[in-house]
């Protein structure tokens, strides 16, 4: 399942169950009820036996299944609340003393449930029954007295609350959707710029290894067939090597760490040695001389360490197939945050012309190194002439636990 399919479902799961205003709602029923116990149980209250009976089995039967039944408060739930609500109403106008808040929790929870239109809707129904039991309790209307504003202003009360509550639940919900559009506005860019870096770094793995072979097995087969005498054994090394490009390349695309078909989530955990990976590197440029030195063993997140080796690999490469030199070095430190790699040969020198390395199909220095380093939030420095070597500084920031540790002794 998909991150962001598992996202949708998880919204829509809590979507389901009441939210924290029903909640609150719920709340405020049992405190109430509480109260109504307290005055059935008092001296005016216990005058009125058969209200006082009615009052009790309606608030905290139906308080005792909300709580029990947790429902979501669909149209059956709330029309049933009203119902509730609007008998206690009636029975408040028949007996004065049991007359408490709880008929108002209905309009809370159409408010809360529906909106600012449901509340007031549903405090205007309960207003409306109780103004209608007191009218037939003897309210005069054409006549406003205390008793009348009294009335009135009760059932004022009753939408004002609903309304209320409808508002600030629509508030809610408004504010809650926005946050929702944009966790998964912001998780399709992530996974969008994960493909990216993917499909980019799967091209520079390719660049430096398959493509470079193939270009060699494409120069060495020219030879061979311009050669009068074929030597079998050349032919069959040549083989041999596309093989074992076909392998690395199958590797490549089915490995399980993020650039083919599987996925391993990041290790925190995950320490790796740089000067140990460093003349790693090295050994596998065997044409090469290659003198390592680090400012003591440096030891950073893998997933900073592994793209750096990269790099400094292809700069290795680069060295290799076309500075004239059969040594180089490389030095490696941490300066005030700032991890600095630098490779550096005595060949031939060149003029860095990227309009001219792009025209060429030569991406080395410009995609699998420049590339990498940008990708850490680095910056990569060629200093290169003519006739005086090559020096290439890459230059990449360390925040919190990616300093790394320093140990004594030299790579």
């Amino acid at each position: 399942m998909s991150t962001t399919t598992y996202l949708g479902r998880s919204l829509l799961a809590s979507a389901e169950r009441p939210d924290a205003l029903l909640r609150g709602v719920l709340v405020v029923r049992w405190c109430v009820l509480v109260w109504l116990v307290v005055v059935v149980i008092s001296g005016p209250g216990a005058a009125q036996p058969a209200a006082a009976a009615v009052a009790v089995v309606l608030t905290g039967g139906w308080t005792a299944w909300l709580a029990l039944a947790r429902p979501t408060y669909g149209t059956r739930v709330l029309l049933v609340d009203l119902l509730v609500c609007g008998a206690l109403l009636v029975v408040a106008t028949l007996a004065p003393a049991l007359a408490t808040v709880y008929p108002v929790a209905a309009a809370l929870s159409w408010g809360a449930r529906r909106g600012l239109r449901g509340g007031a809707v549903a405090g205007a129904l309960l207003g409306a029954v109780y103004v209608g039991a007191h009218v037939v309790q003897g309210l005069v209307l054409d006549r406003l007295d205390d008793r009348l504003l009294d009335v009135l202003g009760t059932a004022f009360s009753l939408v004002l609350a609903g309304a209320g509550v409808g508002l600030v639940s629509t508030l809610l919900q408004r504010s809650a959707a926005a946050l929702q559009a944009a966790q998964a506005d912001r998780l399709r860019a992530r996974e969008e710029a994960a493909r990216l870096a993917e499909r980019e770094e799967l091209g520079r793995q390719v660049h430096d290894s398959v493509l470079q072979v193939l270009s060699l097995v494409h120069k060495r087969g020219r030879e061979l067939a311009d050669s009068p005498v074929v030597d079998p054994r050349a032919v069959a090394a040549l083989a041999d090597l596309a093989a074992a490009q076909e392998r690395e390349l199958r590797d490549l695309v089915l490995r399980p760490d993020g650039l083919g078909t599987g996925s391993a989530p990041p290790d925190e955990d995950d320490q790796v040695s740089l000067t140990a990976a460093l003349q790693e590197a090295a050994r596998h440029q065997p044409e090469l001389d290659v003198q390592v030195s680090t400012v003591g063993e440096l030891v950073l997140p893998g997933p900073l360490v592994r793209p750096l080796v990269a790099a400094v690999g292809q700069a290795l490469g680069n060295v290799a197939r076309h500075a004239g030199t059969p040594r180089a070095w490389l030095f490696a430190e941490v300066d005030d945050g700032l991890l600095v790699l630098t490779v550096r040969d005595d060949g031939r020198g060149f003029v860095l012309d990227e309009d001219a390395l792009r025209a060429a199909g030569r991406m080395g220095l410009l995609r699998s190194i420049r590339g990498r380093v940008e990708q850490l939030g680095g910056q990569v420095v060629v200093d290169s002439a003519p006739g005086r070597g090559t020096e290439l500084e890459l230059r990449v920031p360390l925040t919190g636990d990616g300093e790394g540790r320093e140990h004594g002794g030299h790579g």
